[in-house]
């Protein structure tokens, strides 16, 4: 079959005052950019050409991968082998009762069946086991199913959760009557990215405007089912949600943008809304709650990675707030799990996760008593199981690495005490057979970047000749921590070393890190990558052709404007719905989060953004060149990263490669951002994603 060759037609994409919405300060006149492939956008993903164009991609995709088939089921049941796939997670206590609750909850897998089922033991009649809800029945018959938001009330009699059929992540909310297994009707509406949780009998939920910003928050009463609306924020660039307390007392508002924060708060008794303080333009705070104080993780002061304050309930303006945690650079504070006698705070250091406990004595926080829960492992990634149970000594942590499976501990934050419950069994795997480690190498301005590597210790020859799989990610200050995944297993069994690149955009190092790889320092997020790959030329752990590298959506433009900007420097790209196509998304406000965003990346309408954004698009800096292999992924009804982004670039690509290398498009007709959240076909998914990299590497057998 021949290479599908995508028509061209010229279409003038406006930049500047177009209209009202695009924001202040704009380009005027409008400027214009050609673009050839704007045809393929389609917003009502029904548009015939549009299909028959995607529909004829993928079967020219097949057709290039046929001779892989065979490999593909080899990598897939390798992929499969490393899964125990009838396996009970942990079961845990929730609701009334606490440790004593009567019902401990777990998530069963059963081989053969692609979704879980939620289930839960009587621990008051001989742990007696109850299937709640088997999720495979629900999905019988559909394309894609994706349920989210599983939810129990406290007392155990209710279970609710939503139901999204088509991938554009607007999900049916279910009650039901655990009891009766009848499902309970109500007037709650599709609920974007199903953003809710359960108050004594009220739901609260938030809503999303046409273009899916969170704008409203509402409150529905599942007795009398009055539905309210609490909130609503229409200013374009600001996201709204809405927490409790652990401790159930107070509500709190976020109106924020990615800059500065907004804080509001109510109670159960007094439902009128209160600001917190003033909005000062990039403040960034967060408000917990804990008996009687609240505690305030803010970046005041100019403290980038955030201290802790306190105050009291009727003296919250800013002028009142007293030091609590005092702010150390090295410390980034990711925020603060409240438990009656203990607050654990959670924070990074030099890209390792931490937890700190302080107790909480006799009305005061006895900080000198403070300590570290520590883990005996190089690489520190614990993480916390948030259980719903406030008056506790005892709590669940989790630790993993790129060699080690997630393992579960039981913690007493009094007397220090370990107790080790389960390590996540993975067959077919022995830890010892491989090795991670972090490094540090020099960044193109001499900033010091981390990596995170782990590879089979006698397959790595240390001599160039290792194929390496680089990962990024690098927005939204989103960190991609060195958690254990066995589905690259196959990979470090064939040689690969797998690295994870923890470029600027991210948070890893904390807030610097995130705010020196964005808006107009973005560039620093792919130097940092680039630098990453010459480092492990330069350096024996790979060679000048052996780089496969892989990102999604943001992660999907860093790998596309790594790869533009330094074509020769790699060998295949894997770019998953990919945000490739910045100019044109974030000029126009009627595609989904846009207008949020624009202090994230900029907003192409003004002079200033557009000069630097137009500097890394990767679809406006394809040129004339010899491009790597790439699999470009998408779905078509992705709310987020709309799927003609890869089909543009693949389209561009083609255009301007003057080399062999193989560019294929794989669009799913029925799915969207996430992809398939049936397990089975997800590992078929990436048994071909392997596949296709070592075709490009000519190990097919």
């Amino acid at each position: 079959m021949e290479e599908p060759v995508a028509k061209k037609e010229i279409y003038k994409v406006k930049f500047g005052n177009v209209n009202k919405d695009r924001g202040n300060n704009l380009i005027d006149p409008p400027v214009e950019l050609d673009d050839y492939y704007f045809w393929m956008r389609d917003d009502s993903r029904k548009n015939t050409r549009v299909i028959d164009h995607l529909k004829n991609e993928n079967k020219y995709t097949e057709d290039k991968m046929n001779d892989t088939k065979e490999l593909i089921n080899t990598l897939y049941e390798e992929v499969k082998s490393y899964v125990k796939e009838t396996y009970d997670s942990y079961p845990l206590p929730h609701g009334d009762g606490g440790w004593n609750s009567k019902y401990y909850y777990f998530i069963r897998t059963i081989e053969g069946k692609s979704f879980p089922i939620h289930c839960r033991i009587n621990k008051l009649s001989n742990d007696y086991e109850e299937i709640l809800l088997d999720e495979n029945l629900l999905a019988e018959g559909q394309e894609n199913f994706d349920l989210k938001s599983f939810t129990l009330t406290k007392d155990h009699k209710i279970m609710s959760y939503g139901i999204d059929l088509d991938g554009n992540e607007k999900y049916d909310l279910k009650i039901i009557d655990i009891e009766s297994n009848e499902e309970i009707s109500h007037d709650i509406p599709e609920l974007p990215y199903c953003v809710y949780f359960w108050s004594n009998e009220f739901i609260y939920y938030t809503m999303g405007n046409d273009t899916n910003r969170m704008y409203q928050i509402w409150k529905y009463n599942t007795l009398t089912k009055a539905n309210i609306k609490i909130y609503q924020n229409d200013n374009d660039i600001i996201d709204v949600n809405l927490h409790q307390s652990m401790d159930e007392k107070y509500f709190f508002i976020s109106s924020s943008s990615y800059s500065t924060s907004d804080i509001y708060y109510f109670t159960n008794e007094d439902q009128e809304i209160k600001q917190f303080t003033e909005k000062i333009e990039n403040h960034k705070y967060s408000v917990d709650h804990h008996e009687g104080n609240f505690l305030i993780t803010t970046n005041k002061d100019n403290s980038r990675n955030f201290k802790v304050m306190k105050t009291k309930f009727n003296e919250t303006s800013i002028e009142k707030w007293e030091e609590f945690i005092q702010y150390d650079e090295s410390i980034y504070i990711l925020g603060i799990y409240e438990l009656k006698k203990y607050l654990l705070v959670s924070f990074k250091k030099n890209g390792d996760n931490f937890y700190k406990v302080i107790p909480f004595r006799d009305g005061y926080y006895d900080l000198p008593n403070s300590h570290i829960i520590d883990v005996k492992d190089e690489i520190k990634n614990v993480g916390l199981i948030g259980l719903d149970i406030y008056d506790t000594d005892d709590i669940i942590y989790t630790h993993n690495s790129l060699n080690t499976p997630s393992t579960i501990y039981k913690y007493n934050l009094n007397s220090k005490k370990t107790n080790l419950l389960r390590e996540k069994e993975v067959p077919n795997y022995n830890k010892t057979l491989y090795e991670t480690k972090r490094i540090f190498i020099n960044g193109h301005d001499g900033v010091k970047v981390p990596m995170s590597l782990v590879y089979k210790k006698d397959l790595f020859k240390k001599d160039g000749t290792n194929p390496l799989y680089l990962y990024g990610y690098g927005s939204y200050g989103i960190t991609v921590d060195p958690d254990f995944d066995s589905s690259i297993v196959p990979l470090l069994d064939r040689g690969f070393i797998y690295v994870i690149a923890h470029v600027r955009g991210g948070s890893f190092l904390g807030e610097d890190w995130y705010e020196d790889g964005q808006m107009g320092k973005k560039k620093n997020t792919f130097y940092d990558f680039i630098s990453c790959a010459e480092y492990l030329i330069n350096n024996n752990f790979t060679n000048d052709r052996g780089i496969t590298i892989e990102g999604r959506s943001a992660g999907g433009l860093l790998v596309g404007a790594s790869m533009v900007m330094r074509p020769e420097l790699f060998r295949t790209v894997i770019a998953g719905v990919p945000f490739v196509d910045v100019m044109n998304t974030m000029s126009d406000p009627d595609i989904p989060l846009t207008t949020p965003e624009w202090e994230q990346w900029g907003n192409p309408n003004q002079q200033e953004h557009f000069d630097k954004m137009i500097e890394y698009c990767p679809y406006y800096n394809i040129k004339t060149d010899v491009y790597p292999n790439v699999l470009a992924l998408g779905g078509l009804n992705d709310p987020r990263v709309a799927y003609w982004e890869p089909a543009k670039f693949i389209a561009k690509l083609r255009e301007h490669n003057t080399g062999n290398n193989l560019l294929l498009l794989k669009v799913e007709l029925n799915e969207g951002h996430f992809g398939v959240m049936d397990r089975y076909k997800y590992w078929k998914e990436v048994a071909f994603k392997y596949a296709y990299i070592l075709k490009t590497y000519n190990l097919l057998n």
